[in-house]
């Protein structure tokens, strides 16, 4: 589930959550855009949310504010160098106070951050900057600060370990949970999810292999092995097949 800022406004119209937005994009079902367009966030859905809207609604302006600095900002270096030349304003250090508007989005007041000394993790804290308040006019804000896992309804004997953003874990090294035989693992996006369920399904198999008293196989590779297959996956050529 969307996490929010916690800020006033949050519920006007003109207030979208991110992977709604995306997912609606996607599918072609999202209804225009206005025409000055922020994207509150750092990570890789915030560039993929500013990006689109950046394509979806031409002659809008389109900004993406983050309170840390584009060092800081969790989306990955590629995703952010891709993104620049593509007339988005990326605004730095800033922190969302409240979204103003009374029947619709009018605006969202930030409040200007500046670094602070490292916390326990060596990353860079932000801290306020007394009295520094800025204001930007727009008419649609996508929210695209973060996602948590919604646990409801899963059971508490599985003893499950919480990462520090929110998915669930197994309590042992490969993944196995509390209880015989279940195991559990997440990621904080789509790529790091599907390496972690890999991962997972490699235990599930050597556990399954070692209870029906087998020796543990090796992975198969997806692709069939050292020389090309008939059909190449579309992208590939025999010169990239293997390195």
């Amino acid at each position: 589930m969307a996490s929010t800022p916690g800020v006033p406004g949050e519920e006007l119209p003109g207030v979208v959550k991110a992977l709604d937005y995306l997912l609606e994009a996607n599918q072609d079902r999202r209804a225009p855009l206005g025409q000055q367009i922020v994207v509150i966030g750092g990570g890789d859905v915030a560039i993929d949310s500013v990006r689109s809207a950046r394509r979806m609604s031409p002659g809008a302006k389109v900004t993406m504010a983050y309170r840390r600095t584009r060092e800081e900002a969790p989306a990955g270096e590629e995703e952010l160098r891709e993104a620049e030349p593509e007339n988005i304003e990326f605004r730095w250090l800033l922190s969302p106070v409240r979204i103003l508007g009374s029947a619709h989005v009018e605006a969202v007041e930030f409040q200007r951050m500046r670094l602070g000394a490292p916390d326990k993790s060596g990353r860079l804290s932000v801290e306020p900057i007394p009295g520094a308040l800025e204001t930007i006019a727009c008419d649609t804000v996508i929210l695209a600060i973060g996602q948590k896992a919604d646990l409801a309804g899963l059971p508490t004997e599985l003893g499950l370990r919480i990462a520090s953003k929110g998915w669930p874990e197994g309590v042992r090294p490969d993944g196995m949970t509390a209880v015989d035989g279940i195991f559990a693992s997440g990621g904080r996006s789509v790529v790091h999810a599907m390496a972690a369920g890999t991962r997972a399904a490699e235990s599930i198999d050597a556990y399954l292999q070692k209870r029906a008293g087998k020796p543990t196989l090796p992975r198969p590779d997806p692709f069939g092995g050292p020389t090309p297959p008939a059909r190449l996956p579309p992208g590939y050529s025999e010169a990239v097949w293997r390195p």
